[in-house]
């Protein structure tokens, strides 16, 4: 047998790592796209374009189904083998230049495919060993070995298979505001029943009048003014080890309380921003972190780059639980880059959102009052990359019914501070002339609710959009400040406007210069800060960075130089 090892050793080396370059291959498909990008898709589609890295996979596994026939082969002829590990260098030196050019930030969702299909087939490998090696050799390490193998994966079947896992909260909690209501989400490392308590009062994680016993992730929506009042609440969660159609089995309840603290104008409204992170986490906590006296913190989308695990649908919540710590409300706004990915279409369990959408309008005590827009992707419904799925055009024609009927109803009476969010800025239109209709639009019925900010991020800048000081629907100048050179043009406009927007997020300490690769520690956000006196408001608008630091910006399309911050006298 050590003879035989020995023989085909190599041939047996060399196709297991032509197996791991199609895995791998594989695992890279979130980025066939941008292959045919990189190739031209963007104005070329032609068959090869588009599917030149799917022909590129299939040759892979030939080579593989290859290698094998080269084990077979390796006695009588060895250049087979060889034959297939040059051809699977060269494919190793494709995926790094395709890696090091294009997937870098990607590797955070491109390793968890790999990984988990390199698992499996290592388990199956494991089986081939069992099936082709039999049982009844007598060799006494040969049959420990076998032992142990199946006594491994017995024990893994029935763990993966009757959920003989422990169960905690995996994900604490945080508290979104839509409408009226507050939305409380919190994850548990096991499929749970879950419940929120205040008070006497009980609220359930609920699907038509059964409690929900198979996600991880749990939404429990309980009244505003009974968590305001009570200003605290206990989450709970118990396990559901197995549920037949006539019984169940459950495991142990386990509960985390929080206190809460409801917006209180009284002493003014202090709120912290955040947009476009992509996954630079510990940046954007540290720069959020600084302003321990929030009353609120906003999320602007592109937490992550995409969804495509539970991990990445529950990355808002992680940054907003280590900023907020389930005490005060968060607002969010989806980014395009949360409309990709596997996980995307479950994104609404895991965030703010109304009938599984992301519009929707939010009052915070009795004097701060918002809408919550979604633009949804960033490119026209027939963008090739979209694969005929977008149809956008519809969703936004919902906003545009939903502005008119707010703005009908008067919707900002009575409130001291009227917000809108969005995370695709409304008043910017870019050199493509993406969603030009809608944010027209848009705009012009938002200019007539006489609201006091619009926060908006998705351009990875920070900048201030000032009404009324750059003649819309021109032709756009960078500020030399800015770009260090004179005369310098941008092929967008802006649109007429009567009200402050900002531009949030970036992954980087400064305004100027590149942003730096996702998974930074640098970060600036925005700080806004609500004084209200007699007939007037009084905001001051600070942008801070993960050092704590107070960032000085500039107007990128203006001529005025770095400032601190920006304070403006708002009217009631």
């Amino acid at each position: 047998m050590k003879e035989t090892i020995k023989k085909y050793l190599v041939p047996v080396i060399i196709s297991f790592y032509s197996l791991l370059v199609g895995l791998f291959f594989v695992a890279l498909r979130i980025n066939y796209a941008g292959i045919s990008k990189f190739l031209g898709a963007d104005t070329n589609q032609s068959f090869i374009v588009m599917y030149l890295p799917i022909i590129v996979c299939v040759i892979i596994w030939l080579v593989f189904i290859y290698s094998l026939f080269s084990i077979y082969k390796y006695k009588e002829k060895k250049l087979h083998a060889f034959i297939t590990l040059g051809l699977n260098v060269l494919f190793t030196i494709a995926i790094v230049v395709i890696i090091i050019f294009g997937s870098q930030d990607y590797l955070d969702f491109i390793l968890p495919h790999f990984y988990r299909s390199l698992l499996i087939t290592i388990i199956i490998l494991l089986f081939g060993f069992i099936l082709f090696f039999p049982i009844i050799n007598k060799d006494k390490k040969v049959l420990g070995v076998k032992a142990i193998i199946l006594v491994l994966v017995i024990n893994c079947a029935i763990i993966i298979g009757y959920k003989l896992r422990s169960n905690k909260i995996d994900q604490d909690a945080v508290v979104y505001a839509v409408e009226d209501e507050y939305q409380i989400v919190f994850s548990t490392s096991d499929n749970s029943l879950a419940w929120v308590e205040i008070g006497d009062n009980k609220y359930y994680d609920l699907y038509a009048g059964s409690m929900k016993s198979k996600d991880l992730v749990h939404k429990i929506s309980v009244p505003m003014s009974v968590l305001d009042e009570a200003k605290e609440y206990t989450i709970y969660a118990e396990k559901m080890i197995y549920r037949g159609p006539f019984g169940a089995y459950k495991g142990k309840i386990i509960s985390k309380s929080h206190e809460f603290r409801p917006v209180d104008t009284s002493d003014g409204f202090k709120y912290y921003t955040l947009s476009d992170i992509h996954e630079s986490y510990d940046g954007a906590i540290a720069a959020a972190s600084y302003h321990k006296d929030m009353d609120m913190l906003v999320i602007l989308g592109d937490t992550v780059s995409m969804v495509e695990f539970h991990e990445n649908a529950n990355a808002s919540n992680y940054v907003a639980n280590k900023i907020t710590n389930g005490e005060i409300p968060v607002v969010y706004a989806r980014g395009n880059h949360e409309i990709k990915g596997e996980f995307a279409e479950d994104l609404y369990k895991y965030v703010g959102s109304k009938d599984q959408k992301f519009y929707y309008t939010f009052r915070l005590g009795k004097d701060v009052a918002g809408i919550v827009l979604d633009m949804g992707e960033d490119h026209d419904d027939d963008w090739w990359e979209y694969f005929d799925s977008a149809r956008f055009d519809l969703y936004r024609d919902e906003q545009t019914q939903l502005l008119n009927k707010l703005l009908s109803d008067n919707y900002f009476a009575g409130y001291k501070y009227k917000m809108v969010v969005s995370h695709i800025p409304l008043v910017f239109v870019n050199s493509r002339h993406n969603h030009e209709k809608y944010k027209k639009e848009w705009t012009d019925i938002i200019n007539q609710m006489g609201i006091d900010i619009m926060l908006s991020g998705h351009q990875h800048d920070i900048t201030v959009f000032e009404p009324h000081l750059i003649k819309a629907n021109e032709e756009l100048t960078y500020n030399p400040n800015y770009v260090d050179v004179e005369g310098k043009k941008y092929k967008g406009y802006l649109l007429d406007f009567n009200f402050y927007g900002f531009l949030v997020g970036r992954c980087s300490n400064s305004q100027l210069g590149d942003t730096k690769p996702h998974g930074t520690k640098e970060y600036t956000g925005l700080l806004v800060d609500v004084k209200f006196a007699l007939g007037s408001k009084k905001e001051t608008v600070t942008y801070t960075n993960a050092n704590g630091e107070t960032v000085k910006v500039c107007n990128i399309f203006s001529t005025d130089d770095f400032r601190e911050n920006y304070n403006l006298d708002l009217p009631y």
